[in-house]
């Protein structure tokens, strides 16, 4: 009877490694996208916001000049650009990620199921 635990647990691990094979194999050549890399494009587009606020607000208080505004404004909207375009591009690499992982489950889902094993007599 320990034989059969013993067996059955040996298959019970395999099967488990088997089906989460392609899983961890995927993470391997994934992307590369890093949840770090996200959250700092997403910060530096707060800033840029924040900042091109700043400068419309000290414009309009007398503060800065016309022509120091429009510089700043100009360099404030041409980096925020860059970074919406960064997180585009970041944000289009993890979807295509996911689909692709998607695509593996439901490959693995379409397999058929193994026979299950026969029981053995009962003693």
């Amino acid at each position: 009877m320990t034989i059969g635990y013993l067996t059955l647990g040996v298959i019970s691990v395999l099967v488990f490694a088997f089906v989460l094979q392609p899983l961890v194999s995927a993470r391997k050549g994934s992307v590369g996208v890093t949840p770090q890399r996200l959250a700092d494009l997403g910060a530096r587009r707060a800033y840029l916001i924040d900042a091109i606020r700043d400068a419309d607000f000290d414009h309009a208080l007398g503060k800065m000049g016309d022509g120091e505004y429009q510089e700043t404004r100009t360099r404030y909207v041409r980096e925020a650009a860059e970074v919406l375009r960064d997180l585009e591009h970041e944000a289009g690499a993890v979807n295509q990620e996911i689909d692709r992982e998607i695509l593996q489950l439901r490959e693995l889902a379409r397999r058929p199921a193994p026979p299950p094993e026969a029981a053995p007599p009962a003693s």
